[in-house]
């Protein structure tokens, strides 16, 4: 079974005018490690399994939009129109195959569609309030200018530590954070080590969470990251570089009480060094 991401699996999912998000057949096969043929007729032994809502064909406009696209090419559909399966039938094809690729994998493409609808949202919300943006934000200006002078008065010299007040109190009273909007991508240092210590209490929870106290490698552990999605830098380098990152990672913290766990070395397996998580004893 090949390793799959939540992202890879969302970059397949098509998005059709007056259609509900869904993926082409072809591309669910290929997820659920079958073929296309297998994946359509296991919808027609099933026809109560599968109503219109669950599963489409396209009309050739639909199939139109997606040779523009390129997501389909002429080729590829000179016999018929691709059938597309929406989230509840991709899930339900799962159960339809009965295979452990199916089963597993079913559970990566509900999280998919999950994230691409609440993308969709987001982007809804933005475009619903975009026209009162203006006023937050003038209204946050001048509070942030009234609490910068406050922040100076009450003692507070440092600039960058009274510009963070100042954006605190805004935004507290205004709902508005101005400093994110005026500089986007900045993260404050106090912020940015909060989201690693976050990300670092996440990792070791769910290792205790599926391995207890069993020794494993670093390649078992860097797969739990990325099906988790933890926030966990392993670097842009290939699984290889992202294993020896990870393991020199862990060396780093080796014996150091993190969150109520100590992270220790258990020996070697096939030239892999295994790591093991132990609780603190209070």
């Amino acid at each position: 079974m090949k390793e799959v991401t939540v992202k890879e699996i969302q970059s397949q999912i098509i998005t059709l005018p007056g259609r509900p998000p869904a993926m082409l057949d072809r591309a669910l096969a290929e997820i659920y490690e079958t073929d296309t043929r297998s994946v359509n007729q296991a919808a027609k032994r099933n026809p109560d399994r599968f109503p219109d809502d669950f599963r489409f064909q396209l009309t050739e406009e639909e199939t139109g939009i997606l040779i523009s696209q390129s997501v389909i090419s002429r080729q590829s559909i000179a016999k018929s129109k691709p059938y597309a399966y929406t989230r509840e039938g991709c899930n339900m094809m799962s159960a339809c195959l009965e295979t452990p690729v199916a089963v597993n994998r079913s559970v990566f493409i509900m999280r998919a569609f999950s994230a691409m609808e609440a993308g969709q949202r987001s982007q809804a919300d933005i475009k619903s309030s975009a026209q009162t943006i203006g006023d937050f934000f003038d209204r946050s200006a001048k509070r942030f200018i009234t609490a910068l002078e406050v922040a100076k008065l009450a003692g507070i010299r440092d600039e960058h530590e009274a510009r963070l007040t100042a954006n605190r109190i805004a935004k507290e009273t205004t709902g508005f954070d101005l400093l994110k909007f005026v500089r986007p991508g900045y993260v404050p240092v106090s912020e940015t080590v909060r989201q690693e210590e976050d990300a670092l209490i996440t990792f070791l929870n769910i290792w205790w969470e599926k391995y207890g106290e069993e020794a494993v490698d670093s390649h078992y552990l860097r797969l739990m990251i990325i099906e988790n999605d933890i926030p966990f830098d392993l670097g842009g380098g290939k699984q290889r570089s992202q294993k020896i990152r990870l393991s020199r990672t862990l060396g780093k913290m080796k014996g150091q009480e993190i969150s109520s766990y100590y992270i220790t070395e258990a020996g070697m397996y096939r030239n892999a060094k295994l790591w093991k998580l132990k609780p603190a004893v209070k």
